[in-house]
C-alpha cells in the first residue's frame, strides 16, 4: 500500500482546489496525523478521492469508525454495529459513485464481525462478502488478507453446516493463501487439515 503521504504533500494536492485551499492550514496537528493515518491503510490508488473530500467531514465521519472499533474490542457489539452503520452511511454520501472504495473495507470488516459475534450470521455473510468485493477491486494482489477473509467466509458457512460452502471457500483460501510470496506452511496445514475434515 506504501507509506502516507506527508503533511506536505497533503497540503500541496489540496492547495490547487478551490474553496479548499485552506482546508489543510485550518487542521489542528492532531487532525493531521489522524488524516495521515487514515491515509495510510488506503492504497496509493484510493487515496485522492478521500484527499479531494471536506476533511473535517471526512474526519468526523471517521471518528464514528474509530467508536466502532472501541466498542467492538470492548466486546459491546451493539454499539460497535450502530457506530459502523453511521460511519458507512455517511462515507456513502461523501462518495456516493465509490460505495466501494477501500475506505470502506475496514468497516464492513468490523460490522460483520460484530454481527458474526452476535450469531446473526446471515448478516455476517453478506459483510464479508462485500469486504472481499472491496478487496479484489483494490488489493487484488494481497493474497494474506483475501485467504483470510475466505477463510473466515468458511467457518460462517461451517457454522450454518452448509459443508458446499464451507468446502468451496476453504479451497479459496488454500488456493489464495498459496499464492502469497510470504507463504506460510502453517496456515495452509491448517486450511488442509479442516478441508479434510469437511469431506
Amino acid at each position: 500500500m506504501g507509506c502516507c503521504r506527508s503533511s506536505s504533500e497533503i497540503s500541496a494536492s489540496r492547495s490547487h482546489q478551490t474553496n479548499s485551499a485552506g482546508a489543510f492550514s485550518s487542521l489542528t496537528q492532531a487532525e493531521m496525523l489522524q488524516l495521515e493515518t487514515l491515509l495510510s491503510g488506503i492504497p496509493n490508488h484510493g487515496r485522492e478521492a478521500i484527499i479531494n473530500l471536506p476533511v473535517h467531514q471526512l474526519l468526523n465521519l471517521y471518528q464514528y469508525h474509530t467508536m466502532a472499533l472501541y466498542h467492538a474490542a470492548q466486546r459491546e457489539w451493539q454499539h460497535a454495529i450502530s457506530y459502523e452503520h453511521r460511519a458507512i452511511k455517511g462515507l456513502q454520501v461523501l462518495l456516493p459513485t465509490e460505495k466501494d472504495h477501500y475506505i470502506f473495507f475496514n468497516c464492513y470488516k468490523i460490522l460483520s464481525a460484530s454481527f458474526l459475534a452476535l450469531g446473526e450470521l446471515q448478516v455476517a455473510i453478506e459483510g464479508i462478502h462485500i469486504a472481499l468485493a472491496i478487496l479484489l477491486k483494490h488489493t487484488p494482489m494481497d493474497y494474506k488478507t483475501l485467504s483470510i477473509h475466505y477463510y473466515n467466509l468458511a467457518n460462517v458457512y461451517k457454522a450454518l453446516k452448509n459443508l458446499k460452502s464451507t468446502a468451496q471457500y476453504l479451497t479459496k483460501a488454500i488456493e489464495t493463501a498459496q499464492l502469497s510470496h510470504d507463504l506460510d506452511e502453517k496456515y495452509i496445514l491448517m486450511l488442509e487439515t479442516e478441508l479434510q475434515t469437511t469431506k
